[in-house]
């Protein structure tokens, strides 16, 4: 984030990109259509590892007791990290979601 130095024009062009990264599994068209675009890339590398995290919640409910507990804390944490992604990407910022862009940062895609 401090490292990294973006011009205006790419992130106009990068925004909605990197907005429907945090939609599900839309991060895929994001690396497919705008890989080179630095802003765009950076909020789909998140938006990847978020939906990692919907994924594995979705088998939390196989734990007894707590599982449907957690399953229901970690969609939800989940979810504002992505609308707060949205609104970042949208706005033209590269947000650090806690946790999230700790790892996103260790990918090498």
């Amino acid at each position: 984030m401090g490292d990294i130095r973006l011009k205006d024009e790419e992130i106009r062009e990068g925004a909605p990109w990197g907005a429907i990264s945090y939609v599900f599994f839309l991060w895929v068209i994001t690396f497919i259509y705008k890989k080179d675009n630095a802003f765009a890339y950076y909020h789909a590398k998140q938006g990847l590892v978020i939906f990692i995290c919907e994924f594995i919640c979705f088998f939390l409910p196989i734990i007894p007791f707590i599982g449907q507990f957690f399953f229901r804390i970690g969609l939800i944490i989940c979810l504002i990290f992505s609308v707060y992604g949205l609104y970042s990407s949208l706005t033209g910022k590269l947000c650090r979601i806690p946790i999230i862009s700790e790892i996103a940062s260790k990918f090498v895609i």
